[in-house]
């Protein structure tokens, strides 16, 4: 649980982060509150709580998720959204040589044309073929990236 609050007091402000980790808390105490009410048909046996915080933070506007299938205007789409919820509005060049790649390649030349801004993507990893991506400022991303394992710099 300690590495989860680092994780969310890193990425969210303040207030946000006792809101999530409250609920975080009582998730642990009563894995219920979650395993009942998710969309990802999960058990006692799956990493339940790193589950419930991505999608806290999806709920949140400090995540998104797309499956494996969708194409780079999603991530593009996305990616606009959260920077825009850091006050960091800047238009992504447009890439048609994108919109056909898989996401292994689109979200690291996604995160080179947003690395003026000070932030990148980095995805968290729900053992999925999905990607649930987090925008985190440069100053940030080497703290995470220590936390767990499961947070991964999208690069090529």
């Amino acid at each position: 649980m300690e590495n989860i609050n680092a994780i969310i007091n890193i990425i969210t402000e303040k207030e946000t982060a006792q809101n999530l980790i409250g609920k975080l808390i009582l998730i642990n105490d009563d894995p219920d509150i979650y395993l009942k009410n998710n969309l990802r048909f999960l058990t006692l046996s799956d990493d339940y709580l790193w589950l419930a915080m991505t999608d806290m933070l999806i709920e949140n506007g400090y995540a998104f998720e797309i499956d494996w299938k969708e194409d780079y205007s999603v991530a593009k789409n996305q990616t606009e959204i959260l920077l825009r919820n850091k006050n960091t509005a800047i238009e992504i060049e447009e890439d048609e040589n994108l919109y056909d790649s898989e996401a292994e390649l689109f979200f690291p030349l996604l995160n080179k044309k947003i690395e003026k801004s000070g932030y990148q993507l980095l995805n968290l990893d729900i053992d999925s073929d999905s990607y649930v991506s987090i925008l985190v400022s440069n100053e940030s991303i080497n703290n995470l990236l220590l936390i767990d394992d499961r947070i991964k710099l999208y690069s090529l």
